[in-house]
Order: structure tokens, then sequence, then C-alpha cells
């Protein structure tokens, strides 16, 4: 009995991570009258204003450019806008179609941690990371067997900024008020962007997303977790108020430091 329970539960957990993986519904959100939100797929991607356009946090999923499209259309927003991207880091559902939208426009500026390069010329997720636990093992071993990882390289031009770390100039250049913070712990690529209203883009730094794993906000998939943490006090420490997590809802700052 006790093992059909088992059984019947993986199978429930399995098919809410199929249903949610699966969901392309748009959501425009914006806050203080100063982003978008637009979700693609399970991520979300972040327009932030700056000067003459948009800074875009993230891409999504390879097949997401179309859908892509298609959102900003609804907000008014032409990809010839779109002047800079910064990567929170490399993995296919943030990076998908990076090579498809700079194809598109090629005066795009990419912004990318040093240990983003290889990866991204690649298009390969890198594999030094391990899941969170057994639950959430089961759900992405499923979603594995009918999902490619892979996605079309890109290959850093000269006209793009390469991180080495922290940056506190690099925004304020371009019209947006906030720092750049070198954050790996879900991998030893990511950063995170602080702006001075404290609204944090961490990529997946942070999760609020598939709870039924009882995840509390840390990432699905982990490379360092004492680094994670570590890297969860320096957004704290630079100000942060509400995270915008690449994963799930925006959540109050404050929750992280109870983790």
């Amino acid at each position: 009995m006790i093992k059909r329970m088992c059984m019947l539960a993986t199978i429930s957990l399995s098919l809410a991570l199929v249903l949610c993986l699966s969901q392309t519904g748009y959501s425009k959100e914006t806050v203080k009258n100063s982003f978008f939100s637009i979700k693609l797929s399970v991520t979300n991607c972040f327009l932030l204003p700056c000067d003459d356009g948009y800074l875009l946090i993230d891409t999504s999923y390879k097949d997401q450019y179309g859908k892509f499209l298609k959102e900003l259309a609804k907000i008014d927003v032409d990809v010839s806008e779109i002047r800079y991207v910064l990567l929170t880091h490399h993995h296919d559902d943030h990076a998908g179609f990076i090579a498809e939208l700079i194809d598109n426009n090629p005066e795009i500026t990419v912004i990318v941690h040093e240990a983003d390069l290889a990866w991204l010329a690649a298009g390969q997720n890198n594999e030094d990371a391990a899941p969170l636990n057994g639950c959430i093992h089961v759900l992405l071993g499923l979603f594995g067997a009918f999902h490619d990882f892979g996605f079309p390289g890109y290959i850093v031009r000269e006209t793009d900024i390469i991180l080495t770390g922290d940056d506190d100039e690099l925004l304020p250049s371009i019209g947006v008020d906030g720092v750049i913070l070198y954050t790996p712990g879900h991998t030893d690529d990511s950063v995170s962007v602080v702006t001075t209203d404290g609204d944090a883009f961490v990529g997946d730094l942070a999760m609020n997303f598939l709870k039924i794993c009882c995840i509390k906000y840390r990432p699905i998939f982990v490379h360092d977790m004492p680094q994670v943490r570590e890297s969860w006090e320096r957004v704290l420490d630079a100000g942060a108020v509400t995270i915008y997590p690449a994963h799930g809802r925006p959540f109050n700052a404050e929750k992280l430091e109870m983790e």
C-alpha cells in the first residue's frame, strides 16, 4: 500500500511539472511603471527602460522567440528598441534564443559573465549542479526525457560586455539606476541586478516555484548551496526589497533572511 501511494505521488508530481512547463500564456506586469515582466514558458524575462530603449534581462527557451515578439507587440515595444541583453547565466531557459535575437537585432549589446563564454558558445548547460532534493530529481528526470537542453550557441562579440565580478558603474552609464552583483551558487556564472528602488532580478539564485517539492525559495538545481546563501546575503546587503525570480512570482526579500 505504501509503495503504491508513493508511486501515485510521484506520478502526480510529474504531471504537475509537465503542466507547469507546458504553459506559454502571456503575463505582463508593470511594476511602479518602471519595467515589464514577460513570462515565456516558465521563465520570467524583464524589460527595463534604459537610455534610448530597453535592457532585457534573460531570454527563454530557444522555441520562445516568436512568442517573445508577440508579447513585445502587446506592450507596444519593437525588438529594435532593445539596446542591451543581460544574461543572468547560460542555461537554456535563460539564453535559449539569444542567438536568434542578436541575428534579428545585431545592434544589441550582450552583457555576460566571463564564466558564461564557453557554455554559451557551445549552446550547452553545464553539468556541475545537482537537483536540490529527491522530489526535484524525479520531476527533472521526467522533464529531461522529452526536453532537449541544447540551444543555438552564441559567440560573444567585441561589442559585447564581459563581466568579471561586481559592477556598479555599467548600469548607471546606460540609464539604469542599479548595480550588477556576481552571485554564484546556482551556477558559477550567475549574476543579479539590484536597482536603487530595491528591485532584485536574481535569475535562478532564488525561486518561487515548485513549492510542492519544499524548495523554500532555493534553486531547484544547486552548484554550491553555502555559496547560494552567501549570494543571498550580498543581494540583501545591496538593498533588495523585492525579489523578482526567473521562475515564480515576486516575493519579499526578507523571506530569504528566514531561510
